[in-house]
């Protein structure tokens, strides 16, 4: 995999923020962790990166508002919210609150890294 792509995976669960840290570094990514939604946009701020990963239920800002934040501001950049929230309802939401993709937990990880690797495609297009 190509390790010029950026992640930042924000949850606030340490259990998940240290499994995506291990798939995605593993796979040639380089990954930042934030542990709540202000510290997801400090990091998307100084980070750059190409992707970020969002918990919905985060302290302080919530997934969807640090989603909403970000889009204003940068467009490239790909969101994949990945959340216990499985309802139609939120997942539209999240999908018409700016993200390029939705997934729920538990997630299986060969569709999370698929579903990764689908959306660095669009980056290579």
């Amino acid at each position: 995999m190509d390790s010029k792509f950026k992640i930042v995976a924000a949850d606030d669960d340490p259990d998940i923020t240290g499994l995506l840290k291990k798939l995605l570094t593993a796979e040639g990514y380089s990954v930042v962790v934030a542990n709540d939604g202000d510290e997801a946009l400090a990091a998307h701020e100084r980070e750059k990166p190409d992707l970020l990963v969002l918990d919905w239920a985060m302290p302080g800002k919530d997934g969807l508002q640090v989603c909403q934040e970000v889009r204003k501001k940068d467009g490239r950049v790909l969101i994949l919210m990945l959340t216990g929230q499985k309802t139609d309802q939120r997942k539209v939401a999240g999908l018409a609150g700016g993200a390029d993709d939705y997934i729920t937990k538990p997630f299986g990880q060969k569709e999370f890294l698929a579903r990764i690797r689908a959306l660095f495609r669009r980056l290579d297009v």
